[in-house]
């Protein structure tokens, strides 16, 4: 026989779930209205754009669309343009002669339907500094939408199984009192004591703790302020014009690749990209150059540098692990780079992806091959490994994805690393080459990457390489290889994108930095990978020397940034690219504007070499477009300062800063402390008073502290 509930807690329990399917639901309600403002203020944005624009068209605009308008009555009334008509009033248009109201609701008509079509064009600039209340107001409610839709996320399938406890079980609680309790029939009270049960340890379980901490940081997050989220738009200006994109439904195929095939981008617009297993934000040309990659299968993926050709290759390593692992089964994919960017690349597996990542390099090359022969994931190896790695899968080992990083690295036939690639080409139905080096005016570079995927391309490449900037040329080259453009795809230029370069020690960085540890040298530590004698492999150079190439091959000036003369000298004297000068503090001031004037106006692209204290302030270099630092500064504003020589106003082209920083160093520890004083600080703390603040915060005391850890690490390995 059923034992009578507590009456109390069974209604406290009711209330509970009833309540929290309300909240929960409230909250997902409440992003999708967000969501729709974001939209009608960006319409608002877009249209206040446009009306500018009206003013470029002349009031004749009107006489081409509805002839019967008198447009010599509106020019002589000193309406000379549609932005002219478009601010007068009714009232102001039939106080003209022979303009009445059939004329006044034609004129009108028109300028709302060219203000409409300019509108949908505009693109929204998103800014730290807002330039009007409309825009802080869309700027405000994307971060919110962003960290509150991220809970809703979390929140949606606790709000299903909430959902159906309020509506399945609770119903089915029908007594609910004493007196009921007492005049009711067996088979009642055990339905009742049986759904109660169930209710009370849903209430008492992990599910409902959970909900009731996403409920509170939605609250935190739906209330963050203008100036935080200001400083977070700031940091992660990429990651908003993608919810944006997402937001307003735009999308990346026809209207902006004009060579791909109509019928082909259509196709490729109706792949569906699964998105369970990617943790980023793709912008619309990014989600375009995936679908593009999972329909064609054998491409060469050739954006320019700064667009992200990492990201889509891991958006389709997720999407095919998606699939996978809905019919329970594991995949492999192989991710061939050049040495100097394979931890970043396993860096970005795990960052925006749920694909296990290995390092198949160096002493953990063996274990990682049989955790990955195992597990499946993403192999991440260098053409140096191939040798060691090609028996292990050619012809054992199925492919879901066959990636080829720094492609053009593979456009000598005879090279051995090609060799090797070329040995695995039939153990993949995918295979992805990338590249952000131009090849259109490269034939034979061209013919030997297109024809490792697609070979019957090649003959007719070779016909019509003389009329290769013709459009027929480009939709030939549509099935196999896809190009964009930042002007092309990035219409809210300039952006500033900041990325982080993780470079692993070659063996000669490894004894040079061993070295200055023993030393206790930490100015010489901060030098790690330019310490040892020129000629000897260095992670950073390498890596560059391929930053430097790509950046000038695409006629890109480029500045490097480094704290130390010594480290400039060895990049000096490494050569390998084009420089255009070196500004050092003992560079005098009429030198130091020849050399700028001197790589300003170079032809095309060009290198600069600066040394942090002389040339992060008091330059403007608005023609460089790309940055690199060394190394991390321990003091941030002298980063901000040299960013600035590049960003600012009069700079026309994106700017792509990158952060050379070697892992299990010192670099490592820097990053790491001023993350850490950065949050302590507040993460969206005025961004000047954050630099004020983490300009002090190296001090002995934490130089010490990180002196013993290096050793740790590092003097074991110099003993013996």
């Amino acid at each position: 026989m059923s034992t009578k509930p507590d009456f109390a807690q069974m209604h406290s329990a009711i209330t509970k779930a009833e309540s929290l399917a309300q909240s929960l639901q409230e909250i997902a309600d409440d992003n999708q209205q967000r969501a729709e403002r974001i939209r009608s203020l960006s319409i608002a944005i877009q249209r206040k754009q446009a009306t500018v624009r009206l003013d470029n068209l002349s009031i004749r605009e009107l006489e081409d669309t509805k002839p019967a308008i008198r447009i010599q009555t509106l020019e002589d009334a000193g309406y000379n343009t549609l932005g002219d008509v478009y601010r007068a009033t009714d009232d102001e248009l039939m106080a003209l002669p022979g303009i009445g109201e059939k004329s006044s609701s034609a004129i009108r008509n028109i300028t709302d339907t060219f203000l409409d079509q300019i509108a949908a064009r505009e693109p929204i600039h998103l800014s730290a500094e807002p330039s009007d209340q409309t825009l802080a107001e869309l700027e405000t409610e994307l971060v919110r939408c962003k960290y509150c839709g991220e809970v809703c996320i979390d929140a949606a399938p606790i709000l299903e199984a909430t959902g159906s406890v309020a509506k399945e079980i609770v119903p089915k609680i029908r007594i609910r009192s004493a007196f009921g309790w007492f005049f009711s029939g067996k088979k009642k009270k055990e339905e009742t004591a049986e759904a109660l049960a169930i209710l009370t340890e849903y209430c008492d379980g992990i599910q409902v703790q959970r909900a009731e901490r996403l409920l509170g940081l939605y609250e935190d997050y739906r209330s963050i302020s203008t100036d935080e989220c200001m400083a977070d738009l700031r940091k992660n200006a990429a990651t908003y014009y993608a919810l944006l994109e997402r937001i307003l439904g735009q999308t990346g195929g026809q209207k902006t690749y004009h060579s791909i095939p109509e019928k082909v981008a259509a196709e490729i617009e109706e792949e569906t990209l699964a998105t369970d297993r990617f943790k980023g934000d793709l912008r619309a040309y990014q989600e375009f150059g995936a679908k593009y990659i999972l329909h064609q299968k054998r491409v060469l993926l050739g954006d320019e540098m700064g667009l992200g050709k990492t990201i889509q290759a891991i958006a389709v390593m997720a999407h095919l692990e998606s699939l996978l692992n809905r019919e329970n089964r594991g995949g492999r994919f192989l991710v061939v780079c050049p040495a100097s960017v394979l931890t970043n690349w396993c860096r970005e597996i795990r960052k925006f992806s749920e694909v296990k990542a290995y390092l198949l390099h160096g002493k953990t090359f063996d274990s990682s091959l049989t955790a990955w022969k195992e597990s499946g994931g993403a192999a991440v190896t260098n053409y140096e490994s191939m040798e060691k790695l090609v028996d292990h899968v050619n012809n054992k080992m199925h492919l879901e994805l066959f990636v080829i990083d720094e492609a053009h690295y593979i456009k000598n036939p005879e090279a051995k690393r090609t060799k090797y690639v070329h040995m695995l080409e039939d153990e993949s139905e995918r295979i992805l080459l990338m590249t952000g080096t131009p090849l259109e005016n490269n034939v034979d570079e061209m013919c030997e990457l297109i024809g490792f995927i697609r070979p019957e391309l090649i003959p007719k490449i070779r016909k019509y390489v003389g009329r290769r900037d013709a459009p027929g040329f480009h939709e030939m080259l549509a099935p196999a290889y896809l190009r964009r453009h930042r002007s092309d795809v990035l219409k809210e230029l300039p952006p500033l994108t900041e990325e982080v370069e993780w470079c692993t020690m070659t063996p000669s960085d490894q004894a040079a930095y061993a070295e200055q540890v023993r030393k206790e040298n930490f100015t010489g530590m901060r030098r790690v990978s330019f310490l040892q004698e020129t000629g000897l492999p260095s992670a950073k150079l390498q890596r560059l020397k391929e930053l430097c190439e790509e950046a000038v091959s695409e006629n890109r000036k480029v500045i490097v940034f480094s704290y130390f003369r010594e480290t400039l000298q060895k990049v000096q004297d490494a050569q390998g690219f084009s420089i255009a000068g070196e500004i050092t503090g003992d560079t005098k001031p009429e030198a130091r504007q020849g050399i700028i004037n001197h790589f300003q106006n170079l032809d095309g692209g060009g290198v600069l070499l600066c040394q942090i204290i002389a040339g992060g302030t008091g330059l403007n270099i608005q023609a460089a477009s790309v940055v690199i630092f060394c190394e991390p500064q321990i003091k941030p504003s002298l980063t901000k300062q040299a960013i600035s020589r590049v960003y600012r106003m009069g700079q026309i082209q994106d700017v792509l800063v990158y952060h050379l920083v070697m892992e299990n160093t010192v670099d490592e520890a820097v990053l790491r402390i001023l993350a850490n004083k950065e949050e302590e600080f507040s993460l969206f703390a005025e961004e000047s008073a954050l630099a004020d603040a983490a300009d002090m915060i190296i001090g002995k005391e934490w130089i010490q502290e990180v002196l013993e850890e290096e050793r740790q690490k590092y003097l074991p390995a110099v003993i013996s």
